[in-house]
């Protein structure tokens, strides 16, 4: 199982950080090198696929409380208005923004770009898009850094 420790609501490369010290991903020139492929990877992208198909199912079906549920109880949602921390906070900002405000949630939809895999953390750079039925839709680019449960 995964959760997710972070949520940027930013463009950003993804780059893993390798822990075993046989090599950083990006060169001294700024390259973009190849990152850690452990063992296992390709199962690991198959779950962290299943979880952001899940992510888009819960939120489009309106289940605030399931699409939070993953995020670990000290996560950062980094959206261009601010820092929100901590899954309660995320759960009560995204509530009162489309329930109690009355706003459409819109179905989301992710296309992943990249997955990488280290031992400990999983990544995931993808676009998403939110559609609505009275406005245009919203979209936008994330990195989702993500930690199997029960890890530091």
């Amino acid at each position: 199982m995964w959760r997710n420790v972070l949520t940027l609501g930013l463009t950003m490369l993804l780059s893993a950080c390798p822990t075993t010290g046989e090599g950083a991903p990006v060169s001294s020139a700024g390259d973009v090198v190849a990152a850690p492929n452990p063992a296992g990877a390709d199962a690991v992208k198959a779950d962290v696929l299943a979880l952001m198909n899940r992510q888009a199912e819960d939120w489009t079906a309106g289940k605030l409380e399931a699409f939070c549920a993953v995020y670990a109880d000290d996560a950062l949602f980094v959206s261009p208005k601010g820092f929100t921390r901590g899954r309660a906070n995320i759960l009560a900002r995204d509530d009162k923004r489309y329930r109690q405000d009355g706003a459409e949630m819109g179905a989301l939809t992710f296309d992943v770009e990249e997955i990488r895999v280290t031992q400990e953390m999983a990544g995931v750079a993808l676009k998403w898009t939110l559609t609505f039925q009275e406005t245009p839709p919203a979209a936008g680019s994330s990195l989702v850094p993500l930690q199997r449960r029960g890890t530091t």
